[in-house]
């Protein structure tokens, strides 16, 4: 519905289907056993973090095939983009490339009074890498939040988008992971002060349902997957303003290192990227010959097909457009779109669309409650001085612009919505058109 808090909590509640059922966290044993190529591998288990959900690890071990190892190695180098965070990069090249002969040897991304977060060592190393992790140690910590040692992992690791991808793609990683050769590099172990663990120990949640791919090998439902898995919405998107600009519209203040820039905007609007299919491609392959800001990790993206690329345009070029000029070349000034400081944002105009004309018996099928239980988002649609309305807790009341007779704007929110009806004509649900289509169902008579 493009209301920020709302969206938020969906993309750290990700795959919540097969969550533990309520009641007592469950207590892991002191010692988790599991298989690693054979070899039975024992790792302590902390006391759980109140509120976190963990299912108990498996002995299950990935075949190991090279179909998988090449599959791996091409997420992992790729759209995954593991070693922009967990090596050192070298600033001084051209996107930043991993500091050579230290890919995915770990990265301290903070080390500041009782905090240190550490992207940990992925090599094999026994001693200081993932040697003596078993595979499901490895699943549980990419995919559902929770560290080998039963920890819930910071959000700057991106379970709740690698949440979605698939079980065989999982393998692949792993796979993968297990072929690297070990580099021996001591790190600090994580450490964060207990009312930071408290704030997000909610957000972990266990998968135990399969987790399919895209739904064909169309290069929409493909780019799709990619882009789900790659987190582009995340970086591309202003999630935290009292006036939210729109899913990929750019605007959103991302660090690295020491170094912040502002997510420029990707929708198909002439403000954002309205560059066609082979343009899109030679700007990942070279990041603008070298020009974009190595913040924004093309020297990992260069690595996918043109396939694959042209399969992301296609999927951005499906989003919303938004008028949000956005650079990183100029002086920051205010934007009225998003209420922020960014450069360009003197030149962008916050203009309302005019509505539509429809009916106010129409408007009145529309109201009712609607939800999506994997989300926990819950938006009412009411109908308040001739305009729908659309009221979410702890947010703002925005207004729904008609631009058809079901089709809607969310003033100051992530994206559009549809309505959608049943076989028999009575509306059952709405789709928020914002970083992905997500259906709520109508949950009111």
């Amino acid at each position: 519905m493009g209301l920020a808090t709302c969206r938020l909590a969906a993309l750290f509640a990700l795959m919540a289907m097969g969550l533990v059922a309520c009641g007592e966290d469950p207590t892991p044993p002191a010692l988790a056993a599991g298989s690693n190529d054979g070899r039975v591998v024992a790792v302590e288990q902390l006391e759980p973090v109140p509120g976190l959900r963990l299912r108990p690890l498996t002995d299950h071990v990935f075949e190991r095939s090279d179909a998988r190892r090449e599959r791996g190695r091409y997420l992992a180098e790729g759209i995954l983009q593991c070693a922009i965070c967990h090596s050192d990069r070298d600033w001084s090249r051209p996107g930043a490339p991993p500091v050579a002969g230290k890919e995915l040897a770990g990265h301290v991304w903070k080390q500041e009074g009782d905090t240190v977060l550490v992207a940990p060592n992925l090599t094999s190393d026994d001693e200081t890498g993932i040697g003596r992790w078993s595979d499901d140690m490895l699943a549980r910590a990419i995919r559902e939040g929770v560290s080998h040692d039963g920890r819930p992992l910071h959000p700057q690791m991106w379970y709740p988008s690698f949440a979605m991808l698939s079980d065989e793609d999982l393998a692949s990683v792993i796979v993968y992971l297990r072929s690297l050769d070990p580099i021996r590099n001591p790190l600090p172990r994580t450490r964060l002060p207990d009312e930071v663990l408290a704030s997000f120990a909610g957000r972990p949640a266990p998968i135990t349902d399969p987790v399919h791919g895209p739904i064909d090998d169309s290069p929409l439902e493909r780019g799709r997957y990619l882009a789900n898995i790659g987190d582009c919405g995340g970086c591309h998107t202003l999630w935290e303003s009292e006036r939210l600009p729109g899913a990929f519209s750019g605007g959103n203040a991302v660090t690295r290192d020491g170094k912040r820039i502002f997510s420029t905007n990707i929708t198909p609007h002439a403000t954002g990227m309205a560059y066609n299919e082979q343009a899109f491609i030679t700007i990942m392959r070279s990041g603008k010959q070298g020009m974009t800001n190595p913040v924004m990790p093309w020297v990992a993206f260069r690595n996918l097909t043109s396939d694959d690329l042209a399969a992301i345009h296609a999927f951005l070029q499906s989003r919303h457009p938004v008028s949000h000029r956005v650079s990183n070349l100029a002086e920051p000034s205010l934007c009225a779109v998003c209420g922020l400081e960014h450069g360009l944002g003197s030149l962008n105009i916050a203009e309302k669309p005019v509505a539509a004309n429809v009916s106010n018996v129409l408007l009145r099928e529309y109201e009712g409650t609607y939800r999506i239980e994997r989300y926990d988002w819950t938006v009412r649609i009411v109908l308040e001085h001739g305009s729908l309305h659309a009221h979410t807790e702890g947010e703002p009341v925005r207004a729904l612009i008609p631009v058809t007779d079901k089709l809607f704007l969310v003033d100051g929110g992530l994206g559009p919505v549809r309505f959608t009806r049943d076989k028999d004509g009575k509306i059952d649900g709405l789709v928020s058109i914002d970083v992905d289509d997500t259906r709520l169902a109508r949950i009111d008579d």
